[in-house]
Protein backbone atom coordinates (compact mmCIF):
# COMPACT_ATOMS: atom_id res chain seq x y z
CA UNK A 1 0.00 0.00 0.00
CA UNK A 2 1.40 3.01 -0.87
CA UNK A 3 2.16 6.11 1.63
CA UNK A 4 -0.86 8.83 1.52
CA UNK A 5 0.33 12.33 0.43
CA UNK A 6 0.75 15.18 3.01
CA UNK A 7 -2.74 17.27 1.61
CA UNK A 8 -5.12 16.09 -1.25
CA UNK A 9 -5.52 19.07 -3.61
CA UNK A 10 -6.53 21.92 -1.46
CA UNK A 11 -7.16 19.78 1.53
CA UNK A 12 -4.57 18.99 4.40
CA UNK A 13 -4.55 16.72 6.82
CA UNK A 14 -4.36 18.00 10.34
CA UNK A 15 -1.57 15.29 11.47
CA UNK A 16 0.47 17.13 9.10
CA UNK A 17 -0.39 20.29 10.79
CA UNK A 18 0.41 19.01 14.12
CA UNK A 19 4.54 19.67 15.06
CA UNK A 20 5.01 22.34 12.20
CA UNK A 21 7.13 25.28 13.84
CA UNK A 22 5.88 28.41 13.54
CA UNK A 23 7.06 31.68 13.02
CA UNK A 24 6.38 35.40 13.71
CA UNK A 25 6.42 37.81 10.81
CA UNK A 26 10.09 39.08 12.16
CA UNK A 27 10.93 35.17 11.67
CA UNK A 28 11.18 34.17 15.39
CA UNK A 29 10.76 31.08 16.41
CA UNK A 30 7.35 30.76 18.46
CA UNK A 31 7.05 27.06 19.21
CA UNK A 32 5.65 24.17 17.43
CA UNK A 33 1.71 23.39 16.81
CA UNK A 34 0.57 21.39 19.26
CA UNK A 35 -3.11 21.01 18.62
CA UNK A 36 -5.62 22.60 15.75
CA UNK A 37 -9.02 24.59 17.69
CA UNK A 38 -12.10 23.82 15.56
CA UNK A 39 -15.16 25.88 15.96
CA UNK A 40 -17.71 23.69 16.02
CA UNK A 41 -20.42 25.86 14.34
CA UNK A 42 -18.43 26.96 11.03
CA UNK A 43 -16.00 23.61 10.77
CA UNK A 44 -13.29 25.52 10.76
CA UNK A 45 -9.78 26.09 12.19
CA UNK A 46 -10.38 28.86 14.61
CA UNK A 47 -6.19 28.58 15.90
CA UNK A 48 -3.49 26.24 17.09
CA UNK A 49 -2.30 25.75 20.19
CA UNK A 50 1.98 26.05 20.22
CA UNK A 51 4.33 25.55 22.50
CA UNK A 52 7.97 26.83 23.00
CA UNK A 53 10.43 24.76 24.80
CA UNK A 54 10.12 25.16 28.69
CA UNK A 55 6.98 27.24 28.14
CA UNK A 56 3.47 26.18 28.79
CA UNK A 57 1.09 26.36 25.49
CA UNK A 58 -0.56 29.28 23.99
CA UNK A 59 -3.31 29.88 21.84
CA UNK A 60 -2.83 31.66 18.33
CA UNK A 61 -5.59 33.15 16.65
CA UNK A 62 -6.26 32.62 12.81
CA UNK A 63 -6.31 35.85 12.16
CA UNK A 64 -2.86 35.65 12.48
CA UNK A 65 -1.70 32.99 9.74
CA UNK A 66 -0.45 34.66 6.77
CA UNK A 67 1.09 31.51 5.00
CA UNK A 68 1.23 27.81 5.55
CA UNK A 69 4.27 26.00 4.11
CA UNK A 70 5.10 22.08 3.82
CA UNK A 71 7.45 22.68 6.66
CA UNK A 72 6.30 25.78 8.73
CA UNK A 73 2.82 28.33 9.66
CA UNK A 74 4.13 31.92 9.01
CA UNK A 75 2.19 34.97 11.33
CA UNK A 76 1.30 38.20 9.92
CA UNK A 77 2.64 40.04 13.08
CA UNK A 78 4.06 39.31 16.59
CA UNK A 79 1.55 36.94 18.54
CA UNK A 80 2.06 37.81 23.01
CA UNK A 81 3.35 34.44 24.53
CA UNK A 82 4.15 32.85 28.10
CA UNK A 83 7.35 34.21 29.43
CA UNK A 84 7.50 37.57 26.86
CA UNK A 85 8.94 40.46 29.06
CA UNK A 86 6.36 42.94 30.05
CA UNK A 87 7.41 47.12 30.24
CA UNK A 88 5.58 50.16 30.98
CA UNK A 89 6.00 53.14 28.41
CA UNK A 90 9.17 54.38 29.81
CA UNK A 91 10.56 51.30 29.20
CA UNK A 92 10.55 50.59 32.70
CA UNK A 93 9.71 46.48 33.44
CA UNK A 94 6.81 45.49 35.04
CA UNK A 95 7.00 41.71 34.99
CA UNK A 96 6.57 38.45 32.17
CA UNK A 97 3.32 37.05 31.22
CA UNK A 98 2.53 33.74 32.75
CA UNK A 99 -1.17 33.49 31.27
CA UNK A 100 -2.93 34.77 28.46
CA UNK A 101 -6.65 35.08 29.35
CA UNK A 102 -9.02 34.87 26.10
CA UNK A 103 -12.77 35.87 25.66
CA UNK A 104 -14.25 32.12 25.28
CA UNK A 105 -16.77 33.96 22.48
CA UNK A 106 -14.59 35.70 20.25
CA UNK A 107 -10.32 34.47 20.88
CA UNK A 108 -9.32 37.81 21.53
CA UNK A 109 -7.11 38.84 24.73
CA UNK A 110 -8.79 39.62 27.73
CA UNK A 111 -6.16 40.33 29.76
CA UNK A 112 -2.40 38.98 30.69
CA UNK A 113 -1.66 37.95 34.13
CA UNK A 114 2.38 38.17 34.47
CA UNK A 115 4.31 38.12 37.66
CA UNK A 116 6.31 40.86 38.84
CA UNK A 117 8.72 39.42 41.80
CA UNK A 118 6.99 37.45 44.21
CA UNK A 119 3.18 38.44 42.48
CA UNK A 120 0.88 38.24 39.75
CA UNK A 121 -1.46 40.68 38.62
CA UNK A 122 -3.83 40.78 35.68
CA UNK A 123 -3.39 43.38 32.66
CA UNK A 124 -6.36 43.90 31.13
CA UNK A 125 -5.86 43.82 27.24
CA UNK A 126 -6.55 48.02 27.23
CA UNK A 127 -3.62 48.64 28.23
CA UNK A 128 -1.71 46.83 25.93
CA UNK A 129 -0.37 49.28 23.85
CA UNK A 130 2.84 47.69 22.41
CA UNK A 131 3.49 43.98 20.83
CA UNK A 132 7.28 43.61 19.61
CA UNK A 133 10.25 42.14 20.88
CA UNK A 134 8.67 43.41 24.54
CA UNK A 135 4.97 43.95 25.41
CA UNK A 136 4.74 47.70 25.81
CA UNK A 137 1.59 48.40 28.70
CA UNK A 138 0.24 52.15 29.84
CA UNK A 139 -0.69 52.78 33.17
Amino acid sequence: MKNQNKFLGKYWFGQHLIGLNVFDSKGNDCGKIQSLCIDPQIFSISGVMVKQRLSSEYFISASYFEILTDDSLRLNSIPIKPHDKIVDVDGKSVGKVIKINLNSETNKIQSLEIKSRFKSKIIPSDRIVGVGDKITIKD
